[in-house]
Protein backbone atom coordinates (compact mmCIF):
# COMPACT_ATOMS: atom_id res chain seq x y z
CA UNK A 1 0.00 0.00 0.00
CA UNK A 2 1.34 3.47 -1.11
CA UNK A 3 2.16 6.17 1.75
CA UNK A 4 -0.95 8.57 0.20
CA UNK A 5 -3.38 5.80 0.60
CA UNK A 6 -2.01 4.82 4.31
CA UNK A 7 -2.14 9.04 4.57
CA UNK A 8 -5.81 9.14 3.40
CA UNK A 9 -7.27 6.05 5.04
CA UNK A 10 -5.95 6.49 8.44
CA UNK A 11 -4.93 10.16 8.84
CA UNK A 12 -7.57 11.84 6.69
CA UNK A 13 -6.47 12.63 3.53
CA UNK A 14 -8.18 15.42 1.29
CA UNK A 15 -9.32 13.28 -1.07
CA UNK A 16 -11.97 10.82 -0.71
CA UNK A 17 -10.88 7.67 0.80
CA UNK A 18 -12.82 5.90 -2.64
CA UNK A 19 -10.69 7.99 -4.82
CA UNK A 20 -7.17 7.39 -2.91
CA UNK A 21 -7.59 3.87 -3.26
CA UNK A 22 -8.82 3.27 -6.82
CA UNK A 23 -5.93 5.75 -7.55
CA UNK A 24 -3.51 2.83 -5.80
CA UNK A 25 -5.30 -0.14 -7.52
CA UNK A 26 -4.87 1.51 -11.04
CA UNK A 27 -1.28 2.41 -10.75
CA UNK A 28 -1.06 -1.43 -9.86
CA UNK A 29 -3.09 -2.42 -12.47
CA UNK A 30 -1.36 -0.67 -14.64
CA UNK A 31 2.57 -1.66 -13.55
CA UNK A 32 1.32 -5.16 -14.19
CA UNK A 33 1.25 -6.10 -10.56
CA UNK A 34 -1.48 -8.50 -10.93
CA UNK A 35 -0.29 -10.68 -13.12
CA UNK A 36 -3.02 -12.92 -13.27
CA UNK A 37 -5.76 -11.29 -14.37
CA UNK A 38 -8.56 -13.62 -12.91
CA UNK A 39 -7.14 -13.06 -9.59
CA UNK A 40 -7.68 -9.69 -8.58
CA UNK A 41 -7.98 -9.59 -5.17
CA UNK A 42 -11.52 -9.56 -3.43
CA UNK A 43 -13.79 -6.47 -1.33
CA UNK A 44 -12.97 -8.39 1.93
CA UNK A 45 -8.96 -8.92 1.21
CA UNK A 46 -9.22 -4.71 0.19
CA UNK A 47 -11.04 -4.02 2.93
CA UNK A 48 -7.90 -5.61 5.16
CA UNK A 49 -5.23 -4.91 3.17
CA UNK A 50 -6.01 -1.20 3.30
CA UNK A 51 -7.85 -0.56 6.64
CA UNK A 52 -11.09 0.92 4.99
CA UNK A 53 -14.40 -0.03 4.56
CA UNK A 54 -16.38 -2.45 2.07
CA UNK A 55 -18.19 1.14 1.04
CA UNK A 56 -15.12 2.64 -0.07
CA UNK A 57 -14.04 -0.38 -1.56
CA UNK A 58 -16.87 -1.03 -3.47
CA UNK A 59 -16.69 2.55 -4.86
CA UNK A 60 -13.25 2.13 -6.01
CA UNK A 61 -13.47 -1.12 -8.08
CA UNK A 62 -16.70 1.29 -9.83
CA UNK A 63 -14.94 3.73 -10.70
CA UNK A 64 -12.27 1.47 -12.22
CA UNK A 65 -14.68 -0.50 -13.61
CA UNK A 66 -16.30 2.94 -15.26
CA UNK A 67 -12.57 3.28 -16.43
CA UNK A 68 -12.61 -0.10 -18.42
CA UNK A 69 -9.83 -1.60 -16.37
CA UNK A 70 -11.78 -4.37 -14.56
CA UNK A 71 -14.64 -6.12 -15.00
CA UNK A 72 -16.91 -6.93 -12.19
CA UNK A 73 -19.68 -9.89 -12.22
CA UNK A 74 -21.64 -11.35 -9.60
CA UNK A 75 -20.58 -14.86 -8.59
CA UNK A 76 -17.42 -14.08 -10.30
CA UNK A 77 -15.74 -11.69 -8.33
CA UNK A 78 -13.40 -9.09 -10.13
CA UNK A 79 -11.30 -9.58 -13.26
CA UNK A 80 -8.76 -7.32 -14.83
CA UNK A 81 -9.75 -6.38 -18.61
CA UNK A 82 -7.04 -7.06 -21.00
CA UNK A 83 -5.88 -4.23 -23.54
CA UNK A 84 -8.00 -5.87 -26.15
CA UNK A 85 -11.10 -5.79 -24.57
CA UNK A 86 -9.96 -2.26 -23.82
CA UNK A 87 -9.59 -1.33 -27.90
CA UNK A 88 -5.88 -1.85 -27.01
CA UNK A 89 -6.11 1.93 -25.27
CA UNK A 90 -4.20 3.60 -22.39
CA UNK A 91 -7.36 4.36 -19.72
CA UNK A 92 -5.67 7.41 -18.18
CA UNK A 93 -7.21 10.06 -15.82
CA UNK A 94 -5.48 12.78 -15.84
CA UNK A 95 -7.20 15.51 -13.29
CA UNK A 96 -4.56 16.64 -11.57
CA UNK A 97 -0.79 16.91 -10.70
CA UNK A 98 -0.54 13.66 -9.17
CA UNK A 99 -2.40 11.87 -11.83
CA UNK A 100 0.35 13.99 -14.59
CA UNK A 101 2.91 11.96 -12.64
CA UNK A 102 1.31 8.77 -12.07
CA UNK A 103 1.19 8.96 -16.12
CA UNK A 104 4.51 9.64 -16.24
CA UNK A 105 5.77 7.07 -13.81
CA UNK A 106 3.50 4.14 -15.51
CA UNK A 107 4.85 4.89 -19.22
CA UNK A 108 7.92 6.03 -20.91
CA UNK A 109 9.41 9.21 -22.49
CA UNK A 110 12.47 9.32 -24.67
CA UNK A 111 13.06 13.10 -26.27
CA UNK A 112 15.44 14.48 -27.84
CA UNK A 113 16.17 18.54 -27.76
CA UNK A 114 15.35 20.21 -30.71
CA UNK A 115 17.24 23.89 -29.70
CA UNK A 116 15.42 27.13 -29.62
CA UNK A 117 12.47 27.59 -32.04
CA UNK A 118 9.54 29.75 -32.51
CA UNK A 119 6.07 28.21 -31.06
CA UNK A 120 3.58 26.80 -34.23
CA UNK A 121 1.17 29.20 -34.92
CA UNK A 122 -1.23 27.42 -34.71
CA UNK A 123 -0.20 26.44 -31.25
CA UNK A 124 0.25 30.03 -30.02
CA UNK A 125 -3.24 30.78 -31.48
CA UNK A 126 -4.44 28.26 -28.71
CA UNK A 127 -2.76 30.15 -25.43
CA UNK A 128 -4.53 32.98 -24.16
CA UNK A 129 -0.70 34.39 -22.58
CA UNK A 130 1.60 36.42 -24.87
CA UNK A 131 4.06 33.78 -26.23
CA UNK A 132 6.38 35.61 -28.05
CA UNK A 133 9.93 34.55 -28.53
CA UNK A 134 12.06 31.64 -28.79
CA UNK A 135 11.17 28.70 -26.92
CA UNK A 136 13.92 25.70 -25.86
CA UNK A 137 11.90 22.76 -27.68
CA UNK A 138 11.97 19.17 -27.31
CA UNK A 139 10.13 16.14 -29.21
CA UNK A 140 9.78 12.27 -28.43
CA UNK A 141 7.54 9.60 -28.29
CA UNK A 142 5.72 8.16 -25.35
CA UNK A 143 5.34 4.12 -24.80
CA UNK A 144 4.01 2.13 -22.27
CA UNK A 145 5.47 -0.92 -20.98
CA UNK A 146 5.20 -4.44 -23.35
CA UNK A 147 3.50 -2.61 -26.25
CA UNK A 148 5.99 -1.40 -29.37
CA UNK A 149 3.60 1.52 -30.79
CA UNK A 150 3.82 4.56 -29.02
CA UNK A 151 0.99 5.96 -27.19
CA UNK A 152 1.46 9.86 -27.64
CA UNK A 153 3.96 12.02 -29.59
CA UNK A 154 4.96 14.98 -27.59
CA UNK A 155 6.32 18.51 -27.73
CA UNK A 156 7.48 20.45 -24.93
CA UNK A 157 8.36 24.02 -25.22
CA UNK A 158 10.47 25.61 -22.19
CA UNK A 159 10.04 29.51 -21.95
CA UNK A 160 13.05 31.69 -23.70
CA UNK A 161 14.31 33.36 -20.18
CA UNK A 162 14.67 29.54 -19.07
CA UNK A 163 16.66 28.14 -22.01
CA UNK A 164 20.21 27.72 -19.73
CA UNK A 165 17.96 25.57 -17.68
CA UNK A 166 15.94 23.83 -20.15
CA UNK A 167 19.52 22.67 -21.71
CA UNK A 168 20.82 20.57 -19.02
CA UNK A 169 17.35 18.52 -18.67
CA UNK A 170 17.88 14.70 -19.40
CA UNK A 171 15.47 12.21 -20.81
CA UNK A 172 15.33 9.33 -18.44
CA UNK A 173 15.79 11.47 -15.35
CA UNK A 174 12.43 12.94 -14.55
CA UNK A 175 9.24 14.68 -15.89
CA UNK A 176 10.89 17.71 -17.82
CA UNK A 177 8.35 19.90 -15.50
CA UNK A 178 10.29 18.78 -12.56
CA UNK A 179 13.39 19.12 -13.75
CA UNK A 180 12.98 22.38 -14.94
CA UNK A 181 11.50 23.26 -11.44
CA UNK A 182 14.79 21.84 -10.13
CA UNK A 183 17.16 23.47 -12.15
CA UNK A 184 15.72 26.62 -12.62
CA UNK A 185 14.39 27.16 -8.98
CA UNK A 186 11.04 28.38 -10.37
CA UNK A 187 8.07 26.53 -9.29
CA UNK A 188 4.63 25.14 -10.96
CA UNK A 189 1.94 26.93 -9.64
CA UNK A 190 -0.98 25.68 -12.11
CA UNK A 191 -1.27 23.73 -14.84
CA UNK A 192 -4.04 24.28 -17.91
CA UNK A 193 -5.23 21.79 -20.22
CA UNK A 194 -6.96 22.01 -23.27
CA UNK A 195 -8.20 18.90 -25.30
CA UNK A 196 -9.03 18.89 -28.62
CA UNK A 197 -10.15 15.93 -31.32
CA UNK A 198 -7.39 16.66 -34.18
CA UNK A 199 -6.69 14.87 -37.87
CA UNK A 200 -2.68 13.49 -37.73
CA UNK A 201 -1.00 16.13 -39.64
CA UNK A 202 1.54 14.19 -42.29
CA UNK A 203 4.63 14.89 -39.59
CA UNK A 204 2.28 13.77 -36.95
CA UNK A 205 1.46 10.71 -38.22
CA UNK A 206 4.45 9.50 -39.67
CA UNK A 207 5.87 9.55 -35.93
CA UNK A 208 3.19 7.59 -34.45
CA UNK A 209 3.04 5.71 -37.39
CA UNK A 210 -0.76 6.11 -38.24
CA UNK A 211 -2.36 7.00 -41.66
CA UNK A 212 -2.61 10.80 -42.15
CA UNK A 213 -5.48 12.90 -40.82
CA UNK A 214 -6.54 9.60 -39.12
CA UNK A 215 -8.16 10.90 -35.13
CA UNK A 216 -5.55 12.05 -33.07
CA UNK A 217 -6.41 13.48 -29.06
CA UNK A 218 -4.27 16.58 -28.65
CA UNK A 219 -3.64 17.44 -25.33
CA UNK A 220 -2.26 20.87 -25.00
CA UNK A 221 -0.82 21.99 -21.45
CA UNK A 222 0.51 25.05 -19.82
CA UNK A 223 2.55 24.89 -16.52
CA UNK A 224 2.33 28.42 -15.02
CA UNK A 225 4.41 29.29 -12.02
CA UNK A 226 3.10 31.70 -8.94
CA UNK A 227 3.07 34.83 -11.56
CA UNK A 228 1.10 33.46 -14.21
CA UNK A 229 4.13 33.23 -16.37
CA UNK A 230 3.46 30.01 -18.68
CA UNK A 231 7.02 28.42 -18.55
CA UNK A 232 6.76 25.34 -19.94
CA UNK A 233 4.13 24.28 -22.97
CA UNK A 234 3.58 20.49 -24.22
CA UNK A 235 1.46 19.38 -27.07
CA UNK A 236 0.81 15.34 -27.26
CA UNK A 237 -0.78 14.00 -30.23
CA UNK A 238 -2.99 10.44 -29.17
CA UNK A 239 -3.82 8.27 -32.01
CA UNK A 240 -7.42 7.31 -30.95
CA UNK A 241 -7.15 3.76 -30.52
CA UNK A 242 -4.46 3.72 -28.21
CA UNK A 243 -5.31 6.30 -25.66
CA UNK A 244 -8.83 7.15 -23.40
CA UNK A 245 -8.83 10.38 -21.41
CA UNK A 246 -10.48 9.41 -17.72
CA UNK A 247 -11.40 12.14 -15.53
CA UNK A 248 -13.49 11.96 -12.03
CA UNK A 249 -15.98 14.91 -11.49
CA UNK A 250 -17.05 14.91 -7.69
CA UNK A 251 -20.61 16.30 -7.47
CA UNK A 252 -21.33 18.68 -4.59
CA UNK A 253 -23.92 17.91 -2.52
Amino acid sequence: MSAAVQKATRNGGKKPRYQELAEDLRAGILRGDYPDPAHFPTESVLCARYGVSRFTVREALRSLQTEGLIQRKRGSGTVIQPASARGGALHQPLSNVGEILQYARDTKYLFTAQGTTLLPRKMAAHIAEPVSGRWYHFRGLRTRQGQAEPIALTDAYIHPDLETAAREIRPNEDTIFRQLERLSGVKIARVTQDIQAVPASGPVAAELGVPRRSPCLRILRCYLDATGRIIEISASHHPGDRFAYTMHIEVDN
